[in-house]
């Protein structure tokens, strides 16, 4: 092993692996063992041609590729990984990225100050995808300081960033601007958007944004609908007597749209648990 990890045999070990990563005929089993070697190693010194072969998959649009380098460059430099790591992580390659979502999490929690230096510049880049990625992984780590720039990517015009500031939203709670700007939300052009507030709003069960869901049930998209539904069940739980809840329900309750009418009933359920 140790004639394996002479330094000046690093760089060909990872390339190795890189090469068998791009090959359509690799043995996955020989691969794993590369992996799992270098995993071990922890060796510093493979940093920069990790970096370089993840860059490289990832610009390939190879997921397994990334998946497999995003891994032995994050056990390998641990939170010093991360710049990188979130710039492979913000490319859409048809995967799941759990495995790389996780570890990203794991990264700014456990180093939250350094984690935001990296993000925060990251968050208002030029990069759409790197933009809504950084702005999904400051819900992590949330500051109040944060609302600003939210606010700011609340009015972007890429969807998807507005579906992520949403989510970020929801980490800061009940705080009064949060609220505020998940309000604001609700009448985004998106109806995912719209679909993502209704939800974080019924999650944080506040009752002052009553009055801006009920404003949904006449939305044109019945995803909107039901989910005007869901929010007020989880709401009904601390204001199970408003009256005009009741009404929306109703009204939902005789929806055209059959899932609607099953989240009207759902809640209405619910409120008479709760009242």
């Amino acid at each position: 092993m140790e004639d394996l990890w002479a330094a000046d045999e690093l760089p060909l070990r990872i390339d190795e692996l890189a090469a068998g990563l791009r090959d359509p005929d690799r043995d996955l089993d020989d691969l794993a063992e590369i992996e799992e070697e270098l995993v071990t190693a922890r060796r510093r010194e493979l940093i920069p041609y990790v970096e370089r072969h993840l860059a490289a998959a990832v610009e390939a649009g190879d997921w397994y590729a990334r998946h497999v380098l995003a891994r032995i460059l994050a056990e390998t430099a641990g939170h010093t990984s991360l710049a990188a790591l979130l710039r492979a992580y913000s490319r859409d390659l048809g995967d799941d990225q759990d495995s790389l979502s996780t570890r990203l999490q794991v990264l700014v929690q456990a180093h939250p100050a350094a984690a935001r230096e990296i993000l925060l510049p990251c968050a208002v880049s030029d990069d759409e995808d790197l933009r809504r990625a950084a702005i999904w992984l400051l819900g992590f780590v949330p500051e109040p300081a944060d609302l600003n720039l939210l606010a700011h990517a609340a009015r972007d015009a890429d969807e998807g960033i507005r579906s992520a500031v949403v989510g970020t939203l929801g980490s800061h709670g009940t705080e009064p601007a949060a609220i505020n700007l998940l309000l604001h939300l609700l009448d985004d052009p998106s109806p995912q958007v719209r679909i993502s507030a209704l939800s974080a709003l019924g999650f944080l069960r506040q009752p002052r944004a009553l009055w801006k869901i009920h404003s949904l049930a006449n939305d044109d998209e019945p995803g909107v609908r039901a989910w005007v539904a869901i929010a007020l069940g989880r709401v009904l739980a601390v204001e199970p007597a408003d009256p005009a809840t009741s009404a929306v329900l109703d009204q939902l309750a005789a929806d055209t749209d059959p899932y609607v009418r099953d989240q009207a009933a759902a809640a209405r359920q619910r409120k008479s648990l709760h009242g």
